[in-house]
């Protein structure tokens, strides 16, 4: 009779293993019946089973541990980098409420659980994002020195270089620079709209991130990559004479041109901006630049007073004691206006004219003026008898005081 035995080891409790013996019978010689499967005996007897943790008072495991004893505090890292329906961890959260204790404490379990700080919401924000939103420079420091990105992009593709200038908090921006490694923040990228972070502080009017920025070596005449336009040019356009004198004063080219070939000077001809023709004029803008139609900013022009700076003749403006007014209000008549040229370089009517006077008509080759230009007022002034001596025309000088008067 010819047996087979088969030895099974299976895992048993505690780690022991347990073996069983599978008989096969190849033929019964007696009975001559094949086939017959004979009882399973075990080798030897199991030993007791004995509690593995008998400090813990604690079951047997049926099978031994096989994986690595978990993080103790795997379940704290779990929480703080779950994120709620909005995309929030308690990371976010704590920066909105300037928790800082908390911030403080949520860093140390995403470095513990080896996770990263740059975890966007809904809205893709990091916690660094909503720090410089809400003006927190104490928690940028710390979320960048912890290893939070400088350059991390949200929706509108703005790093928080850029959000900090849009939001004019210069405290946050000097924090990011100060803190950030150096070579991880580039001034140079440009945001979805194409624009540096000094294109968006010059937007926002913030002089000081400005001057922080052109200190830390971003490119003043840096060109946004949709229109091509230089700070210098976003500061005409949105006609503030501060930051074009400051921009200027830190080596900004005063002819740089746009993609359509127009410079500031252009612009500011254009837009009628007096004030800012005869900055652009004194730093040495050229009025003969032309643009990709060939067009001066003497031919864009529409403002008499902007062609007569263009053309050097700001003197006559600057020799009169009274303010200019602005390029959108139009000019009233006065009785000292008659000492003045008009418009079109004749004399304006005097105010002893009668009303019935006509005005004169403007030279061959440029447009008529504005009729309130010429218009005399309804009734001739009185001027009182003056015995003093006239200092110049229309302007006597006062006598001196009697001695002994008051």
């Amino acid at each position: 009779m010819g047996i087979r035995t088969r030895v099974l080891v299976t895992p048993g409790p505690a780690g022991i293993a347990s073996r069983e013996r599978d008989r096969e019978v190849a033929g019964d010689a007696e009975t001559g019946e094949k086939g017959r499967a004979g009882p399973l005996l075990p080798l030897y007897s199991t030993p007791p089973m004995s509690p593995s943790f008998p400090l813990l008072n604690l079951p047997t495991p049926l099978y031994p541990m096989m994986c690595s004893i978990e993080h103790p505090l795997s379940a704290d890292i779990a929480m703080a980098t779950r994120a709620d329906e909005d995309g929030d961890t308690p990371l976010h959260i704590a920066v909105v409420q300037a928790n800082l204790p908390a911030v403080h404490q949520l860093v140390n379990l995403f470095q513990h659980g080896g996770r990263e700080l740059d975890i966007y919401n809904n809205l893709r924000q990091t916690p660094l994002h909503l720090a410089v939103i809400t003006t927190l420079p104490s928690v940028v420091r710390l979320l960048v020195t912890a290893g939070a990105s400088p350059m991390a992009l949200d929706r509108h593709g703005q790093t928080a270089a850029h959000l900090a200038c849009e939001h004019r908090s210069p405290t946050c921006l000097r924090a990011l620079l100060d803190s950030a490694a150096p070579g991880t923040v580039d001034l140079e990228a440009r945001n979805y709209d194409g624009l540096t972070a000094l294109h968006v502080a010059v937007n926002t009017h913030c002089h000081e991130a400005v001057l922080l920025l052109l200190e830390r070596g971003a490119d003043i005449d840096a060109v946004d990559i949709k229109s091509g336009r230089s700070p210098l040019i976003h500061a005409v356009e949105n006609n503030s004479l501060s930051m074009v004198q400051l921009l200027l004063q830190h080596g900004a080219n005063v002819n740089a041109q746009m993609y359509s070939g127009s410079s500031a000077l252009h612009s500011a001809s254009g837009r009628g901006l007096l004030p800012l023709v005869r900055t652009l004029v004194r730093s040495g803008a050229d009025s003969g630049l032309k643009n990709c139609h060939n067009d001066t900013p003497l031919m864009v022009a529409r403002s008499r007073r902007v062609i007569d700076i263009l053309r050097g003749k700001a003197t006559r403006a600057s020799s009169t004691s009274q303010p200019e007014p602005s390029p959108d209000r139009s000019a009233t008549t006065s009785p000292e206006s008659s000492s003045r040229l008009s418009s079109n370089g004749l004399l304006s009517a005097s105010p002893s004219s009668s009303p019935a006077h006509s005005p004169p008509k403007d030279a061959p080759g440029f447009s008529l003026a504005p009729p309130n230009f010429f218009l005399p007022p309804l009734s001739p002034p009185a001027f009182p008898p003056f015995s003093g001596v006239l200092r110049g025309p229309g302007r006597p000088v006062p006598p001196s005081p009697a001695p002994g008067g008051s």
